[in-house]
């Protein structure tokens, strides 16, 4: 979820400074069932989730793998029956890939791990039957996390079950943490003064975690239930954002110690996660791109019309979807939004971030995928 970092920024920096006319040639475009998970790329493969209707009231839930040159499916394997939505249906995760196994989290609470090679359901964990986590207004939405060995989710159980570790390889629980309600924002692992620490923002709470399971710190937030993801950046900095909230806090941790260094009133993130590049924080502030300074919050610059957009960076360009399908690129900078050429890459409902990988741009709307080649 995110990228290999889980920060939305892309590992690759070789893009043009301005795009063409049209846009870049488009390699292929394949419909598929409802929902919003991200796609995700490893060795040529996409793996994400979509759902399927069998009638009007009912349908099923997929993990599946598609061929990333083509779009060609390859599998698909069944995890959940489907979630209806008047906002869009389907699932909400994204999946974590492992070695062999791809692991997805459903809409009605199923962990599973199925085999990268056929599909092949490994294991598989109910959360509300065997945690009694309940069902979110807009279904589960958290996307796992895997470190070393262990695939960690917010599961939002009972019994101090809010956070747990599974073994990767056989579902066994490894570890259990915390009280709260599952929520819809995903962890983040970072380096901390050289300790893995996975964060979550839980309600009114940050928890961070080492990969054992054991509290690193916690801190009360000065907000309530974010979904976009914490931003972590300058080795020790946290960026959390709500739109419920009066703004953002960037918070600090030195030695295990937490305390909020800014909060301002210039970001406000619904579900779409910021980045940080270069002292900056870029996002949408409610349904505006917006541009502001890491240091003083001070708004830099805003950019409207592209309603409840994502963006992801790659080198120092943001590739912006806006959420009728419209891609833009945009020089990150805080001298002035600067665009570099837009292109019609999809049509409805977009309210998944773009991938980027080896060259191309992968998009998605409710219910169909392309890939662009930007080579």
């Amino acid at each position: 979820f995110r990228g290999s970092n889980r920060n939305g920024v892309s590992t690759e920096n070789a893009l043009p400074d301005k795009l063409p006319v049209n846009g870049p040639d488009l390699l292929w475009k394949k419909e598929i069932g409802s929902g919003f998970s991200e796609i995700t790329i490893a060795q040529d493969i996409i793996y994400t989730m979509y759902s399927e209707q069998t009638d009007s009231t009912s349908g099923l839930e997929y993990i599946a793998a598609f061929d990333a040159k083509t779009g060609n499916a390859i599998w698909q394997t069944k995890v959940d029956s489907m979630f209806f939505d008047t906002f869009g249906n389907g699932p909400r995760s994204t999946p974590a890939i492992g070695a062999d196994n791809i692991y997805s989290f459903s809409s009605y609470g199923k962990l599973t791990a199925n085999s990268k090679k056929d599909g092949k359901t490994v294991w598989q964990v109910d959360f509300m039957s065997e945690f009694g986590s309940i069902l979110p207004q807009w279904a589960f939405s958290s996307s796992p996390v895997l470190v070393d060995n262990t695939v960690i989710i917010e599961v939002g159980g009972t019994d101090s079950r809010a956070f747990i570790g599974f073994d990767k390889n056989s579902g066994k629980i490894l570890w259990t943490k915390g009280s709260g309600i599952a929520s819809y924002s995903s962890p983040v692992v970072a380096e901390i003064d050289g300790t893995t620490n996975i964060i979550f923002a839980n309600q009114t709470t940050l928890f961070s975690f080492n990969s054992n399971g054991d509290t690193l710190w916690t801190y009360n937030m000065t907000m309530n239930g974010p979904m976009a993801m914490p931003v972590v950046f300058d080795g020790n900095k946290i960026f959390i954002s709500t739109v419920r909230s009066a703004g953002f806090s960037i918070v600090e941790v030195t030695n295990n110690t937490v305390k909020e260094i800014l909060h301002a009133g210039s970001m406000k993130n619904d579900f779409s996660s910021s980045l940080y590049y270069n002292a900056c924080i870029y996002g949408f502030n409610v349904a505006a791109l917006q541009c502001i300074s890491a240091e003083t919050g001070e708004k830099k610059w805003t950019k409207r019309g592209f309603g409840k957009g994502s963006l992801i960076l790659v080198g120092d360009k943001l590739l912006v979807l806006s959420d009728k399908g419209k891609l833009i690129q945009v020089k990150a900078t805080p001298e002035a939004y600067t665009e570099q050429g837009s292109f019609q890459a999809l049509d409805g409902k977009s309210w998944t971030a773009p991938s980027f990988t080896n060259g191309k741009l992968y998009v998605r709307n409710l219910t169909e995928m392309a890939c662009y080649n930007y080579k």
